[in-house]
């Protein structure tokens, strides 16, 4: 084990770092936490049950209700609905209604297996009975006391490889709380407890307050764990913390609340590019088990009908209203077929035309756009590129495309 001093004055060397074996060994602490982070494996139920008994106990909270279910958007709801059960019981039914929620698709677009997954892990939560969420609780029990030391080589190593993929997932789990199956759902529920709709769908929103990240924040586990496992550090803080570790480590995004806990299963699917940014070009980027699917481009979350064989015509692209997703879309319709709808203009043609052609077109609430127009050297034509509006020359945007400044120096190789 490394000298934990040794470490933390080299790391704060001013114009020092960590030496090569210590680099080493937090490179491969960070592998494993992000390997944890995008794992597909299906949770092992009996290890999961055991950890989250753990945590309540190391939070000084009775052993809960727990619920494992097949995917964030279940637990989002299903927590959402027990909590507000759970505290409408507890306050004799006391439940001020918010602004009644559209009936217009009440009974429209149920998915059936949905709604027995969701009603079944509800009831499984509340058993005919909410209050608030543990975060403050467990919070404090679990935080170690830690350093900035490892801080560059774990927890910003790791979520910089995780972030963009785990967030994606978190931000899409409840996006609207007027899903025609989930509305049914409460309204069924309304039946059978009395509890308005409006004020489950409302605590369904505010899911997020109940929730904690499990494997996917694995960052931050990194970086804790780095100190026991890489640093050497011993802390009594340690005993209570590998309960918070272990459900990390076993379980994906749950609910904690003093009454139940309410686990989602790990996604079968979980596609990023060479950035680890979520991205698939012909499926979801995310599926759960139960079918729940996310789909993205390079990080921008899109319809999936846009991957799946109904990509959006030209037209569609350059008028499309959200811009992050616009430019998706003329990356998946290909900007040689947009240009076709924007009456382009050649600013610069090369001889070579695996140097290309430097086009110009005014792109919708974007403004006046440069492209690169080349033959690859397997002969294909009409291969389109953006480049910088800077650009002057075919010649100066195919050096780019290379990442090469010095003209002088550009000699083209063949474009695959």
């Amino acid at each position: 084990m490394l000298n934990a001093n040794k470490i933390i004055r080299t790391a704060n060397r001013a114009e020092g770092g960590i030496t090569e074996e210590e680099e080493k060994l937090l490179e491969a602490h960070s592998k494993k936490w992000i390997a944890n982070t995008m794992s597909t494996e299906p949770v092992n139920k009996s290890r999961l049950i055991s950890a989250i008994k753990a945590l309540y106990a190391a939070s000084n909270l009775k052993e809960p209700r727990i619920v494992i279910v097949s995917s964030p958007r279940i637990m989002a709801f299903a927590g959402g609905f027990a909590a507000a059960i759970w505290w409408s019981k507890k306050n004799n039914n006391n439940v001020i209604a918010t602004d009644a929620a559209t009936y217009a698709a009440t009974y429209a677009g149920t998915d059936a297996a949905t709604y027995a997954a969701t009603r079944a892990a509800t009831y499984a939560a509340t058993d005919a009975a909410t209050r608030a969420a543990t975060y403050a609780a467990t919070y404090a029990a679990t935080r170690a006391a830690t350093d900035a030391a490892t801080y560059d080589a774990t927890d910003a190593a790791t979520d910089a490889a995780t972030r963009a993929t785990t967030d994606a997932a978190t931000d899409a789990a409840t996006r609207t709380a007027t899903d025609e199956g989930f509305l049914y759902i409460a309204l069924k529920l309304q039946q059978e407890y009395g509890i308005p709709h409006e004020f489950m769908l409302s605590c369904a929103c505010k899911w997020w307050a109940m929730y904690q990240g499990g494997n996917m924040w694995g960052a931050w586990e990194c970086y804790i764990s780095a100190f026991r496992d890489v640093l050497g550090i011993k802390l009594p803080q340690y005993e209570k913390y590998m309960a918070w570790e272990a459900c990390a480590i076993e379980g994906g995004f749950r609910i904690m609340h003093d009454e139940f806990c309410i686990v989602s299963d790990r996604p079968e699917i979980l596609r990023v590019d060479n950035e680890n940014r979520p991205h698939c070009e012909n499926g979801p980027s995310h599926k759960w088990r139960d079918g729940w699917s996310l789909y993205h481009w390079h990080g921008v979350k899109i319809p999936g009908e846009w991957v799946t064989g109904s990509p959006p015509s030209a037209k569609e692209a350059i008028t499309w209203s959200n811009i992050e997703q616009r430019r998706a879309a003329c990356e998946i319709v290909g900007w040689g077929n947009i240009l076709k709808e924007l009456n382009a203009k050649i600013i610069d043609k090369d001889e070579d035309e695996e140097i290309g052609t430097l086009i110009e077109a005014e792109v919708p609430d974007s403004g006046k756009e440069r492209f690169l127009s080349v033959k690859c050297g397997t002969g294909r034509t009409g291969i389109v590129l953006p480049v910088p509006r800077e650009m002057k020359t075919a010649l100066q945007a195919s050096a780019w495309t290379y990442g090469i400044d010095d003209l002088y120096a550009y000699k083209p190789e063949v474009r695959t």
